[in-house]
């Protein structure tokens, strides 16, 4: 065989594979099936690595199984296809992560402007208002839930703070509903505790 044979054949796509015999090339071909296929009494995938805290879902994993043995797949088969699932999975769910983070991103930067931007609260009373709504949220709203409204943005939402700045409003003028405190008539003993004589 010539060199310019040899190059024209690698160029076809044929290969090394070309130069062996038939039954060289049949027996290769026949070993590779038989590391692909032939499907085993009962699937195990404890060669599998699966990411930390990761676990199998069994009503999946039958479902799986049952596919792989349809297709009469080898252990060795069914381990690669798994291990590309558990690959795919993982990125689905980080790419989720991210986009859920980047929405309440948005969320919140969207309460931010909204506050900032209120007719009533916002503008040039913005300052002011926040001063008076911490009276009431420094008071009222214990670590916990200051965490809690602070992860959910929710500390930034004009509706939560116009709620702390009625609350701390009423407590700047020592009222409580609306109701003076100062202004309600003080009553005797008597008239307390027998209100019917």
């Amino acid at each position: 065989m010539t060199n310019e044979n040899f190059e024209e054949q690698q160029v076809t796509g044929l290969g090394i594979n070309a130069f062996r015999n038939p039954e060289e090339n049949q027996e290769l071909e026949t070993k590779q099936e038989e590391s692909c296929y032939g499907k085993p009494e009962k699937y195990d995938y404890s060669g599998v690595t699966l990411p930390e805290n990761y676990c199998y879902d069994e009503n999946l994993l039958n479902e799986f199984n049952e596919l792989a043995g349809k297709y009469n797949l080898s252990q060795k088969s069914a381990n690669e296809l798994m291990s590309m699932a558990v690959k795919l999975t993982q990125l689905t769910g980080n790419n989720y992560s991210k986009t859920m983070a980047e929405q309440q991103r948005q969320k919140v930067e969207g309460y931010k402007h909204n506050l900032i931007n209120d007719r009533e609260i916002g503008g040039a009373n913005f300052e002011r208002t926040m001063r008076t709504a911490n009276i009431a949220y420094s008071q009222f709203a214990d670590t916990e839930v200051q965490d809690l409204l602070a992860q959910a943005g929710l500390n930034c939402h004009p509706k939560v703070v116009k709620m702390f700045y009625d609350i701390g409003r009423r407590m700047q003028d020592d009222s409580i509903y609306g109701v003076n405190i100062a202004a309600t008539p003080k009553e005797n003993r008597e008239d307390i505790l027998f209100p019917t004589m």
